[in-house]
């Protein structure tokens, strides 16, 4: 059985049955495409950098009621606001050899071009943390932002 179309003004048998657009629909189209693919695009190719973004400073470290302290301060030298920032401190012994590692995590956003103070908290800390020669590395390991 071969199917047969018919033109629905004169009855004209189809022979040919083409289904494409005029260009000014195409033209149409194209800018509800780019609008519409535009958030995907800056979460793709355009999101921020914690790295570059975020810098530590005035970092001072101690100990309080059996407990050590790291305080600092996060600067935002970008355009975003970050959120679910994660401040890292390493420790390291005279000779360079990793001893332990601290995480914290900031309940509060950091704001575009603002700064937010940190505390990070060692709960009974090892004695070779509390060394003198021991050197502490305080830096940014994580954040998230809004991609708009």
């Amino acid at each position: 059985m071969i199917a047969k179309m018919k033109c629905s003004s004169c009855g004209a048998e189809m022979s040919n049955l083409s289904m494409t657009w005029p260009r000014k629909y195409w033209l149409f189209m194209v800018p509800i495409m780019i609008l519409g693919f535009l958030p995907l695009i800056r979460m793709t190719f355009f999101k921020g950098d914690y790295a570059r973004d975020l810098h530590i400073q005035d970092v001072q470290k101690r100990t309080q009621g059996g407990s050590l302290e790291i305080l600092g301060l996060i600067e935002n030298s970008g355009g975003r606001t970050w959120s679910s920032v994660t401040v890292e401190a390493e420790f390291f012994d005279a000779s360079g050899a990793f001893i332990d590692e601290e995480v914290t995590s900031l309940r509060s956003d950091v704001a575009a071009h603002g700064r937010e103070h940190f505390k990070i908290t060692v709960r009974s800390p090892s004695p070779a943390i509390l060394a003198s020669d021991v050197k502490m590395q305080v830096k940014v390991s994580g954040g998230h932002t809004m991609p708009f």
